[in-house]
């Protein structure tokens, strides 16, 4: 017998088909659902479904590639085992059970079946924020209720757009699905983590185009006459939002008007914050007071709705209107940032001159938005329209000035990533308006992506030619720089704002770049710092503009904060002093150099453990100088002289220890050798001789030796001096002061008289020099050896 090869394939195909049937059905059984295997679990966000079976948790998909397009999704879980073990605690039939797990089975096949964006959702699903049962306070079947749920109240404004959102879910699902929900209330409506709203709990729907219903019949739904607090595994919809022709007899066919009514029911619930049929499960409690809804005044809700509600609220379900007559309602016409959010909704399929002219009018409407309005509404359609060249320019500013309010996980997870390539290539002035909200994303971006992102777009805007990106940038960079990284800063910021300094021609970005040079010194080591030091001074030696001059010195201050007293000393005191001869300083800022200069002082002078103020006054001239320290203290004379205190302060006494000492007028003229001398200014006068008193030959005199000087000697202030001896050869002072020396070195090489270069042979007595009282006058060394010889003689 000849084989059908195409028989024998076909057999092959259904083998195949049954063998690969049971291997998927056998590892399901073994391994779970395959969401459980494709998806790995987070924390859990919410509840929902009938009686809020159902478990909403954040998920993460286990393959790289599909993590890649879907980082993040809700998978919904519902615990069979869970639900038996509730089943036998309280006593239901297991045919309840399966008739309940029934409902949830239609549910999630109504849900893959429907394609409508507002009803797009299966077991595993895009994000959901929760679903509206856990936003009105229910958090049955939460393990931990996440703290975005407590204490959430809804926005009006929100809640009109989500009414207006699941009105027109409705007009899909009759005219173009031809389903009747039949369960629309808060347990079937979720919320996504985009903002919209969206319908669930399909497991109570039918089909509209059914046929007749015998009025003979019983009721769609069986509601005890009893109150019931917990409902556990429900058959029937929640009984607070049901229609009043499901809860009686020969109520006709399934009409549309049946979701009117509990979308009325619900939107009361949403305006009010309560329900308007409490009744706790209990078919004649909802009986009566559903009698009574003609006469009710809906005072509080707004009152442009308060009439739609009457109507939709309708015992006669013929006189209800449709979800396009509420569509229509002026609840939802006359609200002007509910139609620009209904734009925003449809900005991708508007044309560039749409949106320019929307972006215009709606220019000062953004702030009167609440923030998840903006962070769920606005933002992610303005987001999306960054990445329309044309559109950059208007809508980039609104995306900043919004996530300005934003928390910052908020920015993160949904403004930044739409950002991160405009920051990557913007330029002009969209670079510039980026720089200008550059604390922003400075203080909300995030550690990786201020690195990565941030500082790239920074160091581009110091490179930019545009002084006005230059001074810009160069304002923003602070608060950068205290979140960077050292090396970083060192490298990739630092180098740029020095350049800046140094190469612009415009005083404004010289003066930004000083300032920001000031500011980062807290947290630079001494190599920066003396880069800094440099700048400077090369900043300085071209430009003494007191800006300049005044940023310098603020610079300055902050080196000698983070430095110390010797460090301003050693590098600050050279760089500022001669600034301050600079014609460009004012008065004011005169003084704050000065005030920064001796305060400078006044720390060394503390740190030496000396004030000057309190020490006897120090002589500055050239004499005291050479002789290596302080002048005597200012005596007065004994005797009838005039004060010498000039010349005491010339000469300073005599030292044991030291064998090169100054030498002591007293001890060489005696007190009364001769009167008071006239100035330098007069002519020396002759005075009458007198006999010279006895003089020590011991030089120096030893201290045990008292002073035999008796006569007073004088000295002008210039420190000139005449003797009363009209001999020249007795009196070797005789021309004094003798004129000055026309050797200019002899002014800068002063020293000390030894008296034992007398006696010296070996010594050159034309090197010797003596500092006389006169600061510009210097006797020759051997001059002075031979007076001093012959007058020994004579003696």
């Amino acid at each position: 017998m000849s084989l059908n090869m195409k028989s024998f394939t076909q057999a092959l195909a259904k083998a195949s088909a049954v063998i690969e049937k049971t291997v998927s059905s056998t590892v399901h059984e073994v391994t779970g659902p395959k969401a459980m295997q494709d998806y790995e679990l987070l924390e859990q966000i919410g509840s929902g479904g009938p009686d809020l079976v159902w478990r909403l948790y954040v998920g993460r998909p286990r393959n790289k590639v599909t993590q890649m397009h879907n980082p993040e999704v809700c998978v919904w879980v519902l615990d069979k085992k869970a639900l038996t073990d509730l089943r036998q605690r309280v006593g239901i039939s297991r045919a309840a059970e399966e008739a309940f797990l029934d409902l949830v089975r239609q549910d999630a096949a109504q849900l893959m079946r429907l394609r409508h964006p507002g009803t797009t959702m299966a077991m595993v699903t895009e994000p959901i924020f929760a679903s509206l049962a856990n936003i009105l306070g229910r958090f049955d079947n939460i393990t931990k209720a996440p703290n975005e749920l407590k204490d959430l109240e809804l926005g009006q404004l929100e809640v009109k757009h989500g009414l207006l959102q699941l009105t027109e879910t409705l007009g899909f699902l009759h005219n173009n699905a031809r389903l009747l929900h039949r369960a629309i209330g808060p347990e079937s409506v979720y919320l996504t983590s985009s903002g919209a709203w969206k319908l669930a709990g399909f497991g109570f729907s039918i089909s509209l185009d059914q046929s007749g219903v015998d009025p003979t019949d019983g009721p769609a739904f069986h509601f005890p006459d009893y109150d019931v607090d917990d409902v556990v595994l429900p058959l029937q919809p929640p009984l607070d939002y049901t229609a009043p022709e499901l809860t009686r007899k020969g109520a006709g066919g399934p009409d549309a008007s049946t979701d009117i009514f509990s979308l009325a029911l619900l939107t009361y619930h949403l305006l009010s914050h309560q329900a308007l049929l409490q009744c706790r499960n209990n078919l004649q409690t909802y009986t009566n007071k559903a009698s009574y809804l003609p006469n009710e005044s809906f005072t509080n809700i707004p009152s442009d709705v308060s009439e739609d509600l009457k109507r939709m609220l309708s015992s006669d379900a013929r006189s209800r209107p449709t979800a396009h007559d509420f569509t229509t309602s002026p609840f939802f016409r006359d609200d002007t940032q509910l139609r620009a959010l209904r734009f925003l909704d449809h900005m991708l399929e508007r044309d560039n001159m749409q949106k320019t002219q929307f972006l215009k009018a709606m220019a000062d409407m953004w702030t009167s938005f609440d923030a998840r309005v903006l962070r769920y509404k606005v933002l992610p359609p303005l987001c999306a329209e960054l990445r329309n060249e044309v559109m950059l320019p208007m809508v980039l500013p609104m995306v900043l000035t919004l996530a300005d309010s934003q928390e910052m996980v908020d920015f993160q997870s949904a403004t930044l990533p739409a950002l991160l390539p405009v920051l990557g290539t913007a330029t002009g002035d969209a670079l510039l308006l980026l720089i200008k909200h550059a604390s922003l994303l400075i203080n909300k971006a995030g550690p990786d992506a201020l690195t990565a992102n941030v500082v790239p777009m920074i160091v581009r805007a110091f490179e930019d030619p545009d002084a006005r990106m230059q001074e810009e940038v160069l304002k923003r960079t602070l608060s950068l720089t205290k979140q960077l990284d050292f090396t970083v800063l060192r490298q990739s910021i630092l180098p740029r704002v020095h350049g800046l300094a140094l190469k612009t021609t415009m005083a404004a970005v010289r003066v930004n770049a000083l300032l920001c040079l000031g500011e980062v010194v807290p947290r630079l080591d001494k190599v920066a710092i003396h880069e800094i030091l440099q700048t400077l001074q090369r900043c300085t030696a071209v430009d003494h503009s007191a800006p300049t001059l005044m940023c310098s010195l603020g610079v300055a201050s902050a080196i000698h904060k983070q430095m110390g007293v010797e460090y301003a000393a050693e590098h600050l005191l050279p760089l500022l002093c001669p600034l301050l001869t600079a014609q460009q300083l004012n008065l004011q800022q005169f003084a704050k150099y000065m005030h920064f200069v001796k305060e400078v002082l006044r720390k060394i002078e503390e740190k030496r453990g000396v004030v000057v103020n309190e020490v006897e006054p120090v002589s500055l001239d050239m004499k005291t100088m050479a002789l290596g320290g302080p002048a005597k203290p200012n005596v007065k004379a004994t005797g009838n002289g005039t004060d010498n205190s000039s010349w005491d302060a010339d000469w300073a006494a005599p030292k044991k220890t030291s064998t090169r000492t100054a030498l002591d007028t007293n001890d060489l003229f005696p007190e009364n050798a001769s009167p008071a001398a006239p100035s330098v200014a007069s002519a020396p006068q002759t005075q009458p001789s007198m006999q010279q008193p006895f003089l020590s030959f011991e030089w120096p005199p030893p201290a045990s030796t008292p002073n035999i000087s008796t006569t007073t000697s004088s000295v002008s202030n210039a420190g000139a001096m005449t003797n009363t001896q009209t001999s020249e050869e007795n009196d070797p002072f005789s021309n004094w002061p003798p004129r000055a020396s026309s050797n200019p070195s002899n002014i800068s090489n002063q020293s000390s008289w030894n008296s034992g270069s007398i006696s010296s042979k070996n010594q050159s007595l034309s090197n010797l020099k003596i500092a006389t009282g006169s600061s510009n006058s210097i006797l020759n060394a051997n001059d002075w050896t031979m007076r001093m010889i012959g007058l020994l003689d004579r003696y």
